[in-house]
């Protein structure tokens, strides 16, 4: 029973969180010049900061399965997604603009998604981490409500849309 009380905190939190639409990040540059986002964010900051030009180059380069997206966008209805990554990490720099490419393609609005960055240490200040048992990065975590249906550690099985296509069909 504690499983599903700390499920329905879980979920007030998450929307607590969403509902605020403000950001709650900090930027730390470590000694090698490698900027690490810690918090709550937005995908624009990605995308605007120009040291991290991993984010283009890698969502151009991806070319997204169609068949997949239409599953993804059939399915996709009253879902909302935690994305928590590493802008240190290999695995983040590749699969986190390729998620956003899929997510545009499949018309999935910003809005729906939470993403927190993590240090080297993947704890947050704030316990999402915890909460999430989260082990490694990049995490995305697909729920309905406050139920989690599925998520995606570090990289996918198959490709991302199809993983995630597979989780959407589940609910």
């Amino acid at each position: 029973m504690s499983w599903i009380r700390s499920l329905i905190i879980l979920g007030i939190t998450v929307l607590l969180i969403w509902s605020c639409g403000s950001e709650h990040f900090l930027v730390e540059v470590e000694p090698s010049g490698t900027r690490v986002i810690k918090g709550i964010f937005e995908r624009t900051d990605l995308e605007h900061d120009s040291t991290f030009t991993w984010y283009k180059t890698n969502y151009d380069a991806y070319a997204v399965d169609p068949t997949a997206i239409q599953e993804i966008t059939t399915h996709s209805d009253d879902i909302h997604f935690v994305l928590v990554l590493g802008t240190w990490c290999g695995d983040s720099k590749k699969e986190v603009p390729q998620l956003f490419k899929i997510f545009d393609a499949a018309k999935i609005a910003n809005h729906g998604m939470l993403l927190l960055g993590v240090d080297r240490s993947k704890k947050s200040q704030d316990g999402l981490t915890d909460q999430y048992n989260i082990q490694r990065v990049p995490t995305l975590i697909v729920l309905k409500g406050d139920q989690e249906l599925g998520r995606i550690v570090e990289y996918p099985k198959e490709t991302l849309e199809k993983d995630i296509a597979r989780i959407l069909q589940k609910q």
